[in-house]
């Protein structure tokens, strides 16, 4: 019978315990923003709940794409289309980034309307968002799912991978413990 090795992995750069109250603090966070957009609206106040979730949204996604939290896969995709794709989106990034960079200031105006017009958009829709929470619980629960996007962004990208997979995973076969044969000798 084959033994399997004992596999002992010790990352000492990672704290799970740490981890697990930075997840906690960004469910609490995102929860008390989503509520306070709720109560703001109940009072009448929508204007206000929506323009100061949408700011937090806008930055929010900029400094997740700043440090790192929101990037393209690098892993090998099954399909070569889609890691075409991932290359092709990753150069178009590299390339707007570089535009920006060696922009005048007329093209730097633009590009701050472009924005501007891109925060409006989301700022309607939260607007329209926010009149869908008929009471706190439906407010804490999109919170939550905010949440859960901002914490686990790779979980919900591994599940739709999984439910995309055409091939069939099965449990590894027991090997049988090897039958000792008898000894010719004897």
């Amino acid at each position: 019978m084959t033994t399997q090795p004992d596999i002992h992995i010790h990352n000492t750069n990672f704290d799970s315990g740490a981890h697990v109250w930075r997840v906690l603090a960004t469910f609490l966070a995102i929860g008390s923003l989503v509520s306070l957009a709720y109560g703001l609206t109940q009072w009448g106040l929508i204007e206000i709940a929506a323009t100061g979730t949408s700011a937090v949204l806008a930055m929010l996604f900029q400094l997740m794409i700043r440090n790192g939290f929101i990037v393209l896969g690098n892993g090998p995709s099954e399909d070569v289309r889609i890691q075409e794709g991932r290359n092709a989106l990753k150069a178009i990034a590299g390339m707007i980034q570089a535009y920006i960079d060696h922009s005048s200031l007329l093209r730097l105006v633009l590009i701050s309307i472009g924005y501007g017009v891109a925060f409006v958009l989301l700022r309607q829709t939260v607007t329209w968002a926010l009149t869908i929470f008929t009471n706190i619980w439906m407010a804490l629960a999109a919170g939550g799912v905010i949440a859960a996007f901002i914490c686990f962004p790779t979980l919900f990208a591994g599940l739709l991978r999984a439910v995309r997979t055409r091939t069939v995973r099965t449990a590894p076969a027991v090997q049988a413990a090897p039958v000792a044969k008898p000894d010719k000798a004897a």
